[in-house]
C-alpha cells in the first residue's frame, strides 16, 4: 500500500516537474485523448485521465513560476494553448474533407485549415487558463477555478464574433441517453460545468484525504448519482404521437461533387421527385403528410425556375406540404441579395411561408475580411453569385392546421441561442443540412449530435433532413425513433411524437449557467477567506 502512495507520488511529482518539449508534448497528448470523448467515440471515461493530467501540469507551472505572476500567466497559456490544439486537431479533423471536394481549387489550403482553426478556437480556454493563474492556489480551489475558468471559455466560443460552439464539454454527455437528459434542466454550458467538475475528481484523490476533499468527492459522487436518477426518471414517461401528421424525409445522398455542376442542374429535381414519389407510395398515410427534403436541395432558385413548383404541385398527394431548402433571391437597391432559406410549398405548388438563415458559415456561405483573403487567393467554399446575406431572427413557421415548426438550417442546430422564448414554442424542430461536405468522417455524427441536444434542452422533438446523411426523427428527450444512415438512399416514414412540457433550460436558458458560475465564485471567496494560508 505504501509503495502504491509513493509511486503516485512520485508520478505526481513527475508530471509537475515537466517543462520545455516534455510539458507541451504531454498537454497535447492528453488534449487528443479528450478528444475521444466526444461523438463518435463517446469514451467520456477518458476525461478522468486527460483533465487531472491538465490540472497537474498547470500545477507544475505555478511552482516553476516562483511566484512571479507574468511568467505563470505565460506557461498556463502556453500549457493551455498546446492542450487545446491536440483536443481541436482531433475533434476537427474531419474539416478537411470540406476542401477536398474541389481540391484542384481548394486543396492547398488544408494544412491552413488544420492548423489555423484548432490554434485560433485554443486561444480562447489558454487566455481564460491565462488568467486563473492569478488566482491558482492548490487544494480544492484550483479546481473550481478551473472548471469556472474553461466553462466560461465555452460560453465564449459559442458567443464571440460569429460563435463556433462545436463540441463545447458537454458533449461528453452526449451519446448516453440517461445522462443526455441533464441537458434538460442545465442547457449546453451548464453540463459542460459539471462535466468539468466531475472529471477532475481524481485531482483530489491524488492531494490526499481531508475534510475538504472529502466533501468535494461526496458532492460528485451524489452528482452522479442524482444525474441518473433524473435521467432514467425521465425516460420513463410515455412518448404521445401527434395524430393525423406524419413525416416523410427524404435524403438523396448526392455527392457533393456533383452537387453543382452544370451538367446536373436538370437531374437533381426529378431525382428528388422520383424518390419522393416510390416513398409516398410506400407510406402509411391517414391524415396530413410533412414531406421533407434536405438543404439546398437543388442548383436553382425555387421560385424563379420555369415549372419547378409546378412539379412538385404534380407530385404532392392532397393534404401534403413540402418543407425543402434552396437559395432565394431578394432584389435591392443595392443589386441582388442571396438568402439560404426554408421553403414550405403547398399542394397546389404555392409557396406558403420561407425562412431565411440567421447564422451563416464563415468561409463557407460568406467571406470575412473578403478583399484581403482574396487577394492571397482564399475564397468560400460554397458556389454562389455572391456571398449569402444573413436572415434577421429565428422564428417559428405556422402551418394551415396550427402546427408549427422552427427552421435550422445547417450548422444553426448547434447552437443553443436558437431557442425561442416559450411563449412562441413550436411543435417541432426541422434541421435541414447537407452534411455531403465531410464525407464519412466524424462531422456528421458530431453534427446529429448536436441537433439532438437542441431537442433535450427544449423538449421539442427534432426532424433532421440531410443530404447526404445521417437524416433523423428525434423524440423529446433524444431517442432516434428513425434514421438513414449515412452516405445511403433512403427515406422513412413516421409518425411525430409530441413535444413535452416546457424544460427548466426552455425557460430560464443560460441564466442557468451563469448561476451556478456565481455560486461557485461566492464559493471561492468564502474558501479564501477562511483559508487564507491553509491547504485544502
Amino acid at each position: 500500500m505504501v509503495s502504491a502512495i509513493d509511486r503516485s507520488r512520485a508520478m505526481i511529482a513527475n508530471i509537475r516537474g515537466l517543462s520545455g518539449w516534455r510539458r507541451v508534448g504531454l498537454a497535447a497528448l492528453s488534449g487528443l485523448l479528450s478528444a475521444f470523448a466526444f461523438p463518435p467515440y463517446g469514451a467520456f471515461p477518458v476525461l478522468w485521465v486527460s483533465l487531472p493530467v491538465l490540472i497537474l501540469l498547470l500545477d507544475g507551472s505555478k511552482e516553476q513560476a516562483g511566484g512571479k505572476l507574468k511568467v505563470a500567466l505565460k506557461s498556463f497559456f502556453v500549457t493551455g494553448w498546446w492542450f487545446f490544439f491536440g483536443f481541436f486537431l482531433v475533434n476537427l479533423f474531419w474539416i478537411a474533407e470540406a476542401f477536398l471536394v474541389d481540391a484542384k481549387s481548394y486543396g492547398w489550403m488544408i494544412p491552413f485549415a488544420l492548423i489555423i482553426l484548432p490554434g485560433g478556437l485554443a486561444l480562447f480556454p489558454s487566455a481564460m487558463l491565462g488568467l486563473a493563474s492569478l488566482v491558482w492556489k492548490s487544494g480544492i480551489s484550483r479546481l473550481l477555478v478551473f472548471a469556472i475558468a474553461l466553462s466560461v471559455s465555452n460560453w465564449l466560443r459559442g458567443n464571440v464574433l460569429t460563435g463556433f460552439p462545436w463540441n463545447v464539454w458537454g458533449y461528453a454527455f452526449a451519446d448516453n441517453l440517461t445522462l443526455m437528459q441533464s441537458f434538460s434542466l442545465f442547457g449546453i454550458y451548464g453540463v459542460g460545468l459539471l462535466v468539468l467538475l466531475l472529471f477532475s475528481m481524481p485531482v483530489v484523490l491524488l492531494d490526499g484525504r481531508n475534510r475538504t476533499s472529502a466533501i468535494y468527492i461526496t458532492a460528485s459522487v451524489t452528482v452522479w448519482a442524482a444525474l441518473i436518477f433524473y435521467g432514467t426518471d425521465r425516460l420513463q414517461a410515455p412518448q404521445h404521437m401527434v395524430e393525423g401528421l406524419r413525416v416523410l424525409v427524404i435524403q438523396p445522398n448526392v455527392p457533393q461533387a456533383d452537387k453543382w455542376k452544370p451538367e446536373n442542374r436538370n437531374r437533381l429535381l426529378p431525382l428528388y421527385l422520383e424518390q419522393t414519389e416510390m416513398a409516398l407510395l410506400e407510406a402509411k398515410r391517414n391524415g396530413e403528410t410533412l414531406v421533407v427534403w434536405p438543404e439546398s436541395a437543388f442548383p436553382f432558385l425555387l421560385e424563379e425556375e420555369p415549372g419547378a413548383l409546378d412539379a412538385v404541385a404534380a407530385m404532392l398527394p392532397d393534404n401534403t406540404m413540402l418543407i425543402t431548402g434552396g437559395i432565394r433571391r431578394e432584389l435591392s437597391q443595392t443589386g441582388n441579395r442571396f438568402f439560404n432559406s426554408t421553403f414550405v410549398v403547398t399542394d397546389e405548388g404555392v409557396i406558403f411561408d420561407s425562412y431565411d438563415k440567421v447564422r451563416l458559415v464563415p468561409f463557407g456561405e460568406y467571406l470575412p475580411q473578403r478583399s484581403w483573403l482574396q487577394s492571397i487567393g482564399v475564397e468560400r467554399l460554397v458556389p454562389a453569385p455572391s456571398d449569402f446575406t444573413a436572415g434577421t431572427k429565428h422564428t417559428k413557421i405556422v402551418l394551415k392546421n396550427s402546427f408549427s415548426f422552427q427552421p435550422l438550417i445547417c450548422y444553426e442546430a448547434i447552437f443553443p441561442q436558437t431557442r425561442l422564448p416559450v411563449s412562441e414554442r413550436p411543435n417541432l424542430l426541422v434541421n435541414l443540412t447537407n452534411d455531403g461536405w465531410f464525407g464519412e468522417t466524424a462531422g456528421p455524427y458530431q453534427h446529429l449530435a448536436q441537433a439532438r441536444i437542441r431537442a433535450v434542452e427544449q423538449g421539442v422533438p427534432l426532424v433532421r433532413a440531410a443530404n447526404t446523411g445521417i437524416s433523423s426523427l428525434v423524440d423529446s428527450n433524444g431517442r432516434i425513433l428513425a434514421k438513414v444512415v449515412l452516405n445511403k438512399v433512403g427515406s422513412f416514414d413516421s409518425e411525430l411524437p409530441k413535444l413535452l412540457k416546457p424544460t427548466l433550460y426552455a425557460r430560464m436558458g443560460d441564466s442557468i449557467f451563469w448561476g451556478i458560475i456565481l455560486v461557485l465564485v461566492s464559493l471561492l471567496l468564502v474558501m479564501q477567506k477562511l483559508l487564507p494560508t491553509r491547504r485544502d
